[in-house]
């Protein structure tokens, strides 16, 4: 996890640099828009353990499992301003995305038989899906972001779509 203020530090410089360089684009700049940007973690920061009072597609069936520690790593997405989503996993048995101070925090759903799970209740993977404009120069800018799950029953039957970001919204 990005624990330590130098790592923090490193993904707000990173972040900026990125950013510099996408604006550089004639058609980003034309845009004025950041480009959206994905975490993936697999331990959730402590900001999940508000989940239990945020509006959510999908379902929390157990506690989050954070660290002890608030080691300011939501603060420090939410101040690069260009994260829309947090995505993790470590409970298995929580699939949910919820709305925090406009990030999506969201739990991937357990795909894997190697760890626990819940008798009755299919395993899951999120799949999460950038949709770009397509350009006569190749590929343009983000259009949107989407997510569901994918549920291993007889027909991997999908499930929970919903939007994480779109530029028409934006």
């Amino acid at each position: 996890m990005f624990g330590s203020l130098s790592q923090q530090s490193w993904l707000l410089q990173t972040s900026k640099r990125l950013q510099e360089e996408y604006m550089s684009d004639a058609e980003a700049l034309k845009l004025n828009i950041a480009a959206p940007r994905l975490a993936f973690l697999h331990i959730p920061p402590r900001e999940f353990n508000y989940s239990f009072d945020l509006p959510k597609i999908g379902v929390q069936q157990e506690a989050v499992s954070s660290s002890g520690l608030n080691s300011g790593l939501f603060t420090t997405l939410f101040s690069a301003r260009d994260v829309k989503a947090l995505l993790v996993g470590h409970d298995h048995i929580n699939d949910f995305c919820g709305d925090l101070f406009g990030i999506k925090l969201c739990y991937g759903g357990g795909i894997g038989y190697h760890a626990y799970g819940l008798v009755g209740w299919p395993r899951r993977a999120r799949v999460v899906a950038v949709n770009l404009e397509k350009t006569e120069y190749g590929w343009g800018p983000v259009q949107s972001i989407k997510t569901w799950k994918r549920l291993d029953d007889p027909n991997f039957s999908a499930i929970d779509d919903q939007t994480l970001w779109d530029f028409q919204f934006y």
